[in-house]
């Protein structure tokens, strides 16, 4: 029924890695101390890096593995192509 495939494995976790990023980010800020507040950066700085190195990850992945996805676009765009170089 529902197979568990190592890219669902990585969403999911990576959908918790992130998450705790944002409750750490709020309980830092909520924190009034030196400490903290370098915590605070520190968070703030992988909420933002973080999701964009996955999704970096993740379309370099897919150009490396060739999975021939286009965008729907595309593909309609070479469709018409074809079909006006044929008599």
């Amino acid at each position: 029924m529902n197979k568990m495939t190592p890219r669902r494995i990585l969403a999911i976790i990576a959908l918790v890695l992130i998450a705790c990023l944002y409750a750490a980010t709020i309980v830092f800020a909520l924190i009034d101390s030196p400490f903290a507040r370098s915590c605070l950066m520190a968070a703030l700085f992988c909420t933002i890096v973080v999701p964009a190195v996955i999704y970096g990850f993740l379309v370099i992945t897919r150009q490396i593995s060739g999975d021939g996805r286009e965008p729907k676009d595309a593909q309609k765009e070479t469709q018409n192509k074809e079909d006006a170089q044929q008599p």
